[in-house]
This record gives C-alpha cells, sequence and structure tokens, in this order.
C-alpha cells in the first residue's frame, strides 16, 4: 500500500556529500518532494524501518535520520505551487 512518509536528516560532518543521500530518497519512492532544508516528502509502497535503512547507507555514525508516516491532513504556509500540489495529490 502506497503511503506518504516524511523524511529528515541532518548530516553532521561538514564536507558530507547531500548528492548521494538526496540520490537514495528519490530512489525510495514513486514520487518526492522537498519541503525545507533536508526535509522530504515521498509516495512510497516501504515502510518507514525500510526507508531508513536505505538510506543510513549513505550516513556516517555521527548524522541523524527520522522517517515516519505522514497521512492527511496536514497545514502548510509558504510551499511552492508544486509541492503543494504534489501534497494534495499524494497525501490522502
Amino acid at each position: 500500500m502506497f503511503q506518504v512518509l516524511i523524511i529528515s536528516y541532518d548530516l553532521s560532518e561538514p564536507g558530507q556529500n547531500y548528492s548521494s543521500v538526496l540520490k537514495k530518497i528519490k530512489e525510495v519512492g514513486a514520487s518526492w518532494a522537498r519541503i525545507g532544508g533536508s526535509a522530504y516528502l515521498v509516495y512510497t509502497e516501504k515502510s518507514p524501518v525500510e526507508v531508513r535503512d536505505s538510506i543510513s547507507t549513505e550516513l556516517d555514525k555521527n548524522d541523524k535520520i527520522f522517517v515516519g508516516i505522514a497521512p492527511a491532513p496536514s497545514a502548510w504556509k509558504g510551499m511552492p505551487k508544486e509541492v503543494s500540489a504534489w501534497i494534495h495529490e499524494n497525501q490522502k
């Protein structure tokens, strides 16, 4: 069953390779939206644990990650139109 997950991460050391983490985020879902900083929503069939474990392969031991289920309803302000449209389309 597809669901929307929220992913937030913090790479602790300067000079981290954010591109490899973002690549993993894009791979775990059918679609995704960046909601700010290092926070993303993904539409996926995978569980939060599966997503965490997949992305964790690109993290160092001091880095942090949170993956949770993000069902509707939600509230937001200041998101670009394409992000708002993504949320409306995917978060049911």
